[in-house]
C-alpha cells in the first residue's frame, strides 16, 4: 500500500517536504544532451560520481580461491529438481582483508574452456541456499541458466544467509556500522560482486570476455549497480527492482538497508541503467509486483531506450511484463542470455 494513502494530514506534512525536496533538488546526474558522443561523456562523469556515492571499501585481499564438490545428501534444501546435467560446488574466496565470502558455483555437465558465465546475486531473504534449493520466488533459474549451458555462480551477500551476524541480529547491524565507518552496504555488496566477476574471470572453464548478471529484488538492485559500474558484464537481467525511487523506496515501506545515503539526490532508476547502455538489458516486472510498480516500470524502459537509440541498438533492450508476482519469470531472460554471450 503506498504510504500516502495510511497517512493522516499531519503526519503527511513532512512526507510532502521529502517528496519537494526529491522534485527541487534530487537527480543531478540526469542526462541533460542530446548526442551519442555528449551521452558517452556523461556516462564516465555519471560512473565515478556513482562510484563515490556508493562509498565502496576500497581494500581488497589478494584473490585465493577453494573450489569444493557439494554431496546432496549433506544439504537440508529440496534436491528433488536436480538431474546430472549440472555439477555443483561450493565456493570460498577472499575479498577485504581478512575477509572470506561463499558462493555455489553450477557448472555444466562436460564444460570445457570458453563456457559464457552468469552471476547470479541473491535478493533479500535466506540467502543463496534459498535461491538454489527453495521452491517460490526463484524457480531455480541459476540451474535454468547452467542446464543451457552457462557455469552459474550464486554469492552469498554480507549479512544475508550463512553470512548473518546472529549475535547482533540481521542485516541491520552492518547497515547501521557502514555508516558509521565511512561506507554503504551497497557499496560492500558492489565490491564483493566485483570480486565474484573475478572469481568467474578466473575459472579455468568460463570465458571472461562473456559475463552476464540477473537478479530479483534485492539481487535485481545490485545486478543494475554492479551493471552500471563494472563493464565486464556483457549483458543484464534486473528482475522486480528497476521502476524508480519516487515509486519504490519513497512511495513504499521496504527495508532501510535498500537505501543508500544521497543516491537520490544524484540519480534516478533511469540514470543508473543509463550507464549499462549500450550493453544488452532484459528487464522483468511482473504486473503483481506491489513493491516495484509496472507502471513506473515501462516509463523508466520507455525512458531507457532512447538512451539505446542513440546507438542505434534498440534491439539491445527488452521488457518481460508478465503475469506475476515478485518474482522470476526467465520467459525473455533465458533466450536474451543465449543471444548475447553465446556469440
Amino acid at each position: 500500500m503506498p504510504l500516502s494513502s495510511s497517512l493522516s494530514p499531519l503526519n503527511r506534512d513532512f512526507r510532502d517536504y521529502l517528496l519537494r525536496r526529491l522534485e527541487t533538488q534530487g537527480r543531478r546526474q540526469r542526462f541533460r544532451g542530446e548526442s551519442r558522443d555528449e551521452f558517452e561523456v556523461w556516462q564516465t562523469q555519471a560512473r565515478e560520481t556513482l562510484a563515490r556515492t556508493l562509498r565502496m571499501p576500497d581494500e581488497l585481499d589478494a584473490l585465493e580461491l577453494v573450489r569444493e564438490p557439494v554431496s546432496t545428501g549433506a544439504q537440508p534444501w529440496d534436491w528433488g529438481h536436480m538431474d546430472d546435467s549440472v555439477h555443483v560446488e561450493r565456493l570460498c574466496y577472499t575479498t577485504f582483508p581478512g575477509v572470506r565470502a561463499s558462493a555455489f558455483l553450477l557448472v555444466p555437465a562436460g564444460a570445457t574452456a570458453n563456457t559464457p558465465a552468469m552471476l547470479c546475486p541473491p535478493g533479500h531473504g535466506r540467502g543463496m541456499n534459498q535461491v538454489l534449493f527453495e521452491h517460490g520466488a526463484y524457480r531455480h533459474y541459476p540451474f535454468e541458466l547452467a542446464r543451457r549451458g552457462f557455469v552459474a555462480m550464486v554469492p552469498e551477500h554480507l549479512s544475508f544467509g550463512e553470512r548473518v551476524p546472529s549475535h547482533f541480529g540481521e542485516h541491520g547491524y552492518y547497515t547501521g556500522v557502514a555508516q558509521l565507518l565511512g561506507f554503504t552496504m551497497y557499496g560492500v555488496y558492489i565490491r564483493e560482486l566485483m570480486r565474484a566477476v573475478d572469481v568467474l574471470a578466473s575459472l579455468p572453464e568460463t570465458d571472461a570476455t562473456q559475463i552476464g548478471c540477473y537478479g530479483l529484488s534485492l539481487g535485481g538492485s545490485t545486478t543494475l549497480l554492479l551493471s552500471a559500474l563494472d563493464l565486464r558484464i556483457r549483458a543484464v537481467g534486473i528482475s522486480g527492482f528497476l521502476t524508480s525511487f519516487r515509486s519504490t523506496f519513497i512511495d513504499v515501506g521496504h527495508c532501510v538497508c535498500g537505501n543508500v545515503q544521497d543516491l537520490a539526490l544524484e540519480f534516478e532508476h533511469i540514470d543508473i541503467a543509463s550507464l549499462i547502455a549500450p550493453r544488452p538489458l532484459v528487464v522483468e516486472s511482473g504486473r503483481g509486483d506491489t513493491g516495484f510498480p509496472v507502471d513506473a516500470a515501462t516509463a523508466t524502459v520507455a525512458e531507457l531506450k532512447k538512451r539505446y537509440a542513440l546507438f542505434d541498438r534498440e534491439d539491445r533492450l527488452a521488457h518481460d511484463v508478465f503475469d506475476g508476482g515478485h518474482e522470476i519469470s526467465g520467459h525473455m531472460a533465458y533466450g536474451w542470455f543465449d543471444r548475447w554471450l553465446k556469440e
